[in-house]
């Protein structure tokens, strides 16, 4: 938007492209699609119209009655009078540990210079192999492992000073590995999920194949060459085929990849049409397209999207609790 806005105010490409320290062509695509981000931006709620406070307050002031003519309007400064009023403070919740979350994500650490300048060579050759083989930001995918744990809870909240400890909520460690990714120009791939059983009751009379996933297993809910492989030829290349013939997009696949183990290394034999280029060692951070906070960022959404399920199962049964939620949420509501 910031890019868009520098645009329409009369700043030309390449400044914006200066001033922002972005490519001539990410900024030149950012308004080609200016369109689609604009109703993405306008179709993205802000977090305050959907807080729990805003909630609870309708539901006071229906039982107050039509002469209750207040208007409540939550923000920080209102939210910090009232922890002050209150008397609250944030504890961490016992139980739950912070770190295990992150088992199988990529670790942000310091590049060395040595690193850097790997990076800056990688990119430099990336660049020249984009242009020379006219590849299309439609045509360039990048793909990257995470493990979730799926009935995580979070690990602070809010309690009465008085009060030294919260009892927590176990650790739950029944853990997934999820595939994400997708291209440049902003289209994602259907998720591959790996989970550790594959018979389970919560899929009874359920067609795996509706799922909004690609659902698959071993005993481990890791990643391997094999399933990898098979993600490749039998979920990857379909779903890019199916996109490119709506686009009508010539079928042409440039792959990035990290070289973790997992990433099989002949996968450029599998098809004359897919490209794959392996991201230097020790500089997957820096250049990788996937490594730029979609972890975190993702792992939020999630969380989000699992208590609006559980504040919804509790509104519409009160004698419901979130350890009890928490306990029937299964694989298939994940």
């Amino acid at each position: 938007m910031a890019v868009i806005k520098q645009f329409e105010g009369g700043k030309k490409v390449n400044v914006i492209a200066h001033d922002m320290k972005l490519s001539h062509s990410t900024v030149s695509m950012i308004l080609k699609d200016k369109e689609r981000i604009r109703e993405a931006v306008k179709g993205s709620a802000p977090m305050r119209s959907t807080t729990k406070a805003r909630s609870l307050f309708e539901t006071l002031k229906k039982c107050a009655g039509e002469d209750y003519n207040q208007e409540f309007l939550a923000s920080v400064s209102w939210f910090k009078r009232f922890k002050n009023r209150f008397q609250l403070h944030n504890v961490r919740v016992t139980g739950e540990a912070t770190s295990a979350d992150e088992e199988g994500a990529t670790k942000f650490g310091e590049a060395t210079s040595a690193d850097e300048e790997g990076a800056t060579k990688f990119v430099k050759n990336l660049d020249e192999i984009i242009r020379d083989e006219r590849y299309i930001p439609e045509q360039i995918f990048n793909v990257d492992e995470t493990g979730l744990l799926w009935k995580r809870m979070p690990t602070c909240t809010y309690i009465h000073k008085e009060t030294k400890i919260m009892p927590g909520f176990k650790a739950f460690k029944d853990r997934l590995t999820l595939l994400l990714g997708g291209n440049i120009a902003g289209f994602k791939l259907k998720p591959f999920l790996i989970y550790h059983s594959e018979n389970l009751r919560a899929f009874k009379n359920v067609n795996k194949h509706a799922l909004p996933v690609y659902f698959c297993s071993n005993h481990k809910a890791w990643m391997t060459q094999t399933l990898f492989e098979d993600w490749f030829l039998n979920c990857f290349i379909p779903q890019v085929r199916e996109y490119y013939f709506e686009k009508r997009i010539p079928f042409k696949i440039l792959l990035l990849l990290d070289n973790a183990p997992e990433h099989p290394p002949h996968l450029d034999d599998l098809s004359p049409d897919v490209k794959v280029i392996f991201l230097p060692p020790n500089t997957t951070q820096i250049p990788q397209p996937m490594d730029q906070g979609w972890n975190a960022a993702f792992k939020a959404n999630y969380l989000r999207t699992t208590f609006a399920q559980a504040i919804s199962a509790i509104d519409a049964d009160p004698e419901l609790t979130l350890r009890e939620f928490r306990k029937e949420y299964n694989i298939l509501q994940c």
